[in-house]
């Protein structure tokens, strides 16, 4: 028989065996197509469903989305009040933060932050941007040699100062926590042919070629939690030829210029492929809300009782008619007939509380349930972290 022992209103405890944390882990697919110095983020155009999103970015916080404003004085922003705590933006300065506002002023910044995939180029000459870039990596470089030797700064496979470099950066936005090994794959296309593919076949980090001209050789290395491809090889891959950087000079298709988009026309006849799976974990946290036998039958709705609450009230005391009748909303099988009284609830909305009993959260039910007097139920919520 269902106990009869009351339980204080309708606020429960999770216990420990009703709590649940996971964490999912998950490989999203990225293709980037890159042609004509145009860059497309999963075979779209992004600037087609969000003007103030480039093709083949995305964006941060995705906020003003069909908000076409040309003067940008309809779009969502952020902003900080300047107050003693000194929270401000990383683009104000501590000079401008004190001289240029007084406290109470709105300090604010602008939507959207988008991010997108960046190659750059360098010659053989260590130039003062290639040592900027090499000198940052030079570490990461040298601690990857554990995987393979082609990672190490200098050695017999050649001196990253001294090559032809590529570097591809990948914002962590796109990826998660790392690259999938094993998943990474560049294509060359010239006129729509593949000349050339190379990918992580073994897993290592290095960009072995797949198909075309220099079939088996190392093109670069990866480093998958960091997001760069460092593509060292520099061969012809085709006999064509094209304006592959600013000037109008033409050169041999190879993996130096592999996702060039500052190409002085565009270079039309060459197209390029971007594709890995991301490596991201998603931590979930499930939670059992339980409504058990002679527990929650009852309704602060106006509609639960027969009729109105009649009540006393003074400067001293306020006082609610203890009787009043509830409805019976029992059906009986016969014209007109009232069927013996049950308590009945239907149960549309699961509240979540924090320990204040404040409302943080609520999860609702697709049809409400019917809560009967003898019946028990657990709703299982599930979310996100």
């Amino acid at each position: 028989m269902p106990s009869h022992i009351p339980t204080y209103g309708n606020f429960f405890e999770f216990k420990n065996s009703d709590v649940f944390r996971n964490r999912i882990k998950t490989f999203p697919k990225v293709d980037i197509l890159i042609h004509n110095g145009g860059m497309y983020y999963q075979g779209e155009a992004q600037s087609g469903s969000n003007s103030h999103t480039p093709n083949g970015h995305i964006n941060l916080y995705d906020l003003n989305v069909n908000r076409h404003d040309t003067d940008n004085t309809d779009l969502i922003y952020p902003f900080v009040p300047k107050e003693g705590s000194f929270s401000s933006f990383k683009t104000i300065s501590t000079s401008d933060f004190n001289l240029d506002f007084v406290y109470g002023d709105d300090l604010t910044g602008s939507y959207p932050l988008t991010s997108s995939i960046v190659s750059n180029r360098y010659g053989t000459a260590l130039s003062a941007d290639k040592k900027k870039v090499l000198y940052a990596l030079k570490n990461t470089l040298n601690y990857y040699t554990v995987l393979s030797p082609h990672y190490e700064y200098s050695s017999s496979f050649g001196d990253k100062e001294a090559q032809n470099l590529n570097i591809i950066s990948v914002p962590s936005i796109f990826y998660g926590s790392s690259m999938r090994k094993g998943s990474i794959k560049l294509k060359y296309y010239v006129t729509g042919t593949l000349v050339a593919e190379a990918s992580d076949t073994l897993k290592n980090g290095v960009l072995y070629q797949t198909t075309g001209s220099t079939t088996g050789s190392s093109v670069g290395v990866i480093l998958y939690n960091e997001g760069f491809m460092m593509l060292t090889a520099s061969s012809g891959l085709a006999t064509h030829t094209e304006a592959y950087t600013s000037t109008s000079t033409a050169y041999s298709a190879s993996w130096h210029y592999f996702g060039t988009t500052d190409a002085n026309a565009g270079a039309p006849s060459s197209s390029f492929a971007i594709e890995f799976d991301g490596v991201n974990y998603v931590e979930t946290i499930t939670m059992f809300a339980h409504a058990r036998e002679n527990q929650i039958n009852y309704s602060n709705n106006p509609t639960f009782l027969s009729g109105t609450i009649s009540a006393v009230s003074s400067s001293n005391i306020y006082h609610e008619d203890a009787k009043a009748e509830i409805k019976n909303i029992v059906s009986s099988s016969y014209t007109a007939h009232s069927a013996s009284f049950k308590p009945v609830t239907y149960i549309s909305k699961v509240g979540i509380y924090d320990e204040n009993r404040n409302l943080i959260a609520i999860a609702g039910l697709a049809n409400p349930v019917r809560k009967l007097e003898e019946r028990g139920y657990t709703f299982k919520l599930k979310l996100d972290i």
